[in-house]
């Protein structure tokens, strides 16, 4: 979520025992299938998210999820405390859905987003990242472009969600700059 401070929120809220979370949190997959509803191939979709600067030359981390995995699997360990392996993460990327699947989804009011989802279960967590319909109407059913949103299920808060709209450069580089300051000041 490019400059969102999401691990700070949380050491803002001590004690909070995170349950789950879901969200979309690639914006490069977001911008491809918003394009795809559209009408563009994939490869036009991916060129138009390279065109943007929201893609990189080469985006198959992005395309087959693994950015998405990272991510997830990064929050599972900061905020839910349990280590976890790329491996243990469910993961289907974007690549085999077609501008035309897209296109119905989005007519019938529930678009495809690449969503990542994780649960506490027992001593453990259960993560997924993989395309699904989610109702257009939602708050993550509304997400289009370069945004992107994670919901939070805590002991305390029953609903957290932060949105993230359509960052632009400076969005990263408070990002980058928050992280450099928050390694500094922990020496």
């Amino acid at each position: 979520m490019d400059g969102v401070p999401i691990f700070s929120l949380f050491e803002q809220m001590p004690t909070i025992h995170l349950k789950s979370f879901h969200g979309i949190l690639n914006s490069t997959t977001n911008v491809i299938l918003s394009e795809m509803e559209t009408g563009l191939t994939f490869d036009e979709a991916l060129k138009k998210a390279q065109e943007l600067g929201i893609a990189e030359t080469d985006a198959t981390h992005d395309i087959d999820g693994w950015d998405a995995a990272v991510k997830t699997a990064a929050l599972i360990t900061v905020l839910m405390d349990v280590p976890i392996c790329l491996e243990e993460i469910a993961r289907e990327g974007v690549r085999d859905l077609t501008p035309q699947a897209l296109r119905n989804a989005k007519r019938d009011g529930w678009p495809f987003k690449l969503v990542c989802r994780a649960q506490r279960v027992g001593d453990g967590v259960k993560a997924s990242v993989a395309p699904e319909k989610v109702l257009a109407t939602s708050p993550m059913g509304k997400i289009t472009g370069s945004s992107s949103y994670i919901y939070f299920e805590t002991d305390i808060f029953p609903g957290l969600a932060v949105t993230e709209e359509n960052p632009g450069l400076y969005a990263t580089a408070y990002g980058m700059l928050a992280d450099f300051v928050r390694a500094v000041l922990k020496e």
